[in-house]
């Protein structure tokens, strides 16, 4: 089987050529890469600065003012405020979104039926609770016999 003018023991033997190639390469890095870390170690040890007690000591890698500590400070908090500020936008947007998706459903005159009223004046006019004295009942009286008249006409 040919791939265009190659054999496939040519692939095969490119492949495995490369392969040896690189894990050469490898193998002869592993001593210097050693080497270098020993190195590294070593150096870190040696740069250490001195300690005479047991707190801990911190060596000054630059300088800086005073200016420039507020600027960065006062350059994090304005950085959390927004960040807050745009979380609770994007929360009362969220909100908003379910709410409206959910309040589009809702069919409003199956709700009136299964209250048994269609607007607030009607509820507050037949309120028990009110402070109104009337001298006729609000409410009609439901009785067994009405409730079956009314069952038997909706079947």
């Amino acid at each position: 089987m040919a791939t265009g003018d190659r054999k496939t023991s040519d692939i095969i033997s490119d492949f495995l050529g490369a392969s040896w190639r690189a894990t050469v390469r490898v193998v002869k890095s592993i001593p210097s890469r050693i080497i270098g870390k020993i190195k590294k170690i070593w150096r870190e040890f040696r740069d250490r600065p001195p300690r005479k007690d047991i707190s801990r000591v911190y060596t000054v890698v630059g300088y800086t003012t005073r200016k420039f500590v507020d600027e960065r400070y006062n350059a994090e908090r304005r950085m959390m405020i927004l960040r807050r500020g745009l979380l609770a936008l994007i929360f009362f947007l969220l909100l908003f979104i379910v709410l409206d998706r959910t309040l589009s459903i809702l069919n409003y005159n199956e709700i009136k039926q299964m209250f048994g009223f269609s607007s607030w004046t009607e509820l507050m006019k037949n309120d028990p609770f009110s402070d109104r004295k009337e001298t006729e009942q609000t409410a009609p009286a439901v009785t067994a016999t009405t409730v079956a008249a009314t069952a038997t006409k909706t079947e």
